[in-house]
């Protein structure tokens, strides 16, 4: 009996939230506060002593000269 009135009232809460929440529903986004995470040059990895952007056919750094690998 306790289990039963446990699971009524959970429901009824449930229910209750779910139309609270569906109220709220419209949302207005700001396109200007959308923000763009791709990178155009792609997902090559920066050089690992000074941090200057490299390419995956780059055999030395452009910024420190080091050589990889």
């Amino acid at each position: 009996m306790l289990e039963a009135l446990v699971v009524a009232t959970a429901t009824t809460g449930l229910f209750a939230l779910a139309k609270g929440v569906r109220r709220n529903e419209r949302f207005k986004i700001d396109p200007r506060l959308v923000v763009d995470v791709t990178d155009e040059r792609g997902d090559d990895l920066p050089c690992p002593w000074c941090y200057s952007p490299t390419e995956e056919k780059d055999s030395r750094c452009t910024g420190c000269g080091r050589s990889f690998g």
